[in-house]
């Protein structure tokens, strides 16, 4: 218990855990607050009023168009002089063909400019109709659009893919990324970290002292748990800074405007990678003690790591990069390799074609690998905690002779 308590407090005390869980949680209030800077830099306004500068026939035309696709700015004739307060001013210049001009005091929202366009593209078209005097048959025509269907055989296995990328809800493809990169990031950090931690005790005189009171195999248990537990403290943090961030600010406007609406996935998708990311963590962090077991000197630290490394971006990568073929062999092999199983499971609970069977399955594959890497860490360490051999692969060969 006391070498829990002297390595959890120093590491929370530690400068890089405070700066880096401060980056995180300012981070986290910065995405609340997107639609609100986004706005900020934002040099446009809003139209309320848009006078029109036309002839009678052509301002009616205009009213008329803009009445029908429900404006959110008023229609009113020009008076006159400077474009008025909050408005804008509609200048037809040209009438054939139609050519016009918006005056405005600051610039207008591309949403705006877009309806604009859009009600002054159907005013010309039905202006030229008009010139050409066609019939109501020929009008319908004009709007047509040929029927064409592709009959392509090396696409029909991919049918279900595409559909899948088409239905994919942005609120859930933001609890994936966030899962996987906040597992990503603290894996990064703490396997070094632990690794560290054991390969700098094994390499001085510490150990021995340490070992002549505390089983080596307890010692490397509190080492390990007291990791695991300074990373789980900072994703606690994480989750109350999102908590908090939620009850502090509106999100109507975010959610309206960048659609981020809940589906019958969003529950499952959520606890599965809160599941899962504890479940990685615990994992990758076990493997980093297994390997620092090994070392007995500081210089093979790097080496010895670098499978933690390679595995976790090999995992990161399936994962950020099949998210829209989330159902490809790949994507379904690596999801019950250990190692990728955290990464790649979340991507898969965002798709129905995924049961529960498949996901519960991914978690009883990490326990079992989790317990056997304790195990086997925990048999290393005793065998080798006073060993002075020098060299990855010197270690190993006399571990394996014991």
């Amino acid at each position: 218990m006391t070498t829990f308590l002297q390595t959890y407090i120093s590491k929370i005390r530690a400068k890089s855990f405070i700066i880096s869980t401060l980056i995180i949680v300012l981070l986290i209030f910065l995405a609340a607050n997107i639609d609100k800077i986004i706005d900020f830099f934002d040099s446009s306004e809003e139209v309320t009023i848009l006078q029109v500068d036309a002839e009678e026939a052509q301002y009616g035309a205009i009213e008329s168009m803009f009445e029908s696709m429900d404006a959110e700015f008023e229609i009113e004739p020009y008076e006159g002089g400077d474009a008025p307060s909050g408005g804008a001013v509609l200048t037809l210049e040209e009438t054939d063909p139609m050519t016009f001009t918006v005056s405005a005091e600051h610039d207008l929202p591309d949403e705006q400019k877009t309806e604009i366009e859009t009600a002054l593209a159907e005013v010309q078209r039905m202006n030229t109709i008009q010139a050409l005097k066609l019939t109501p048959e020929e009008t319908a025509s004009l709007g047509e659009s040929p029927e064409i269907s592709y009959d392509i055989a090396a696409d029909k296995g991919e049918t279900d893919d595409e559909g899948s990328a088409a239905d994919m809800n942005p609120l859930n493809s933001i609890i994936f990324y966030v899962t996987v990169i906040i597992m990503f990031f603290i894996i990064i950090n703490y396997a070094s970290q632990i690794g560290t931690e054991i390969a700098m005790e094994k390499t001085s005189r510490v150990i021995e002292m340490i070992v002549s009171s505390v089983p080596p195999v307890t010692h490397l248990m509190a080492k390990i748990s007291a990791m695991i537990s300074v990373s789980l403290t900072q994703l606690i943090v994480f989750v109350l800074a999102v908590i908090a961030a939620i009850q502090m600010f509106d999100f109507n406007n975010l959610i309206s405007e960048f659609g981020l609406e809940s589906n019958d996935r969003t529950v499952t998708l959520a606890v599965y990678s809160l599941i899962y990311l504890i479940l990685g963590l615990v994992l990758y962090l076990s493997v980093s003690a297994l390997l620092g077991s090994f070392i007995s000197r500081m210089e093979d630290l790097q080496q010895a790591l670098l499978p933690v490394t390679m595995f976790s971006l090999i995992g990161f990568y399936i994962a950020i990069f099949n998210i829209w073929t989330s159902e490809n062999m790949l994507v379904i092999i690596s999801s019950y390799i250990p190692p990728f199983t955290p990464f790649v499971m979340p991507l898969r609970a965002m798709h129905e074609t995924t049961g529960q069977v498949e996901l519960l399955l991914g978690i009883v594959i990490l326990i079992v690998t989790i317990a056997a890497v304790i195990w086997l860490a925990a048999s290393i360490y005793r065998n080798s905690v006073l060993s002075t051999d020098k060299g990855i692969l010197k270690n190993l060969k006399r571990i394996r002779r014991e």
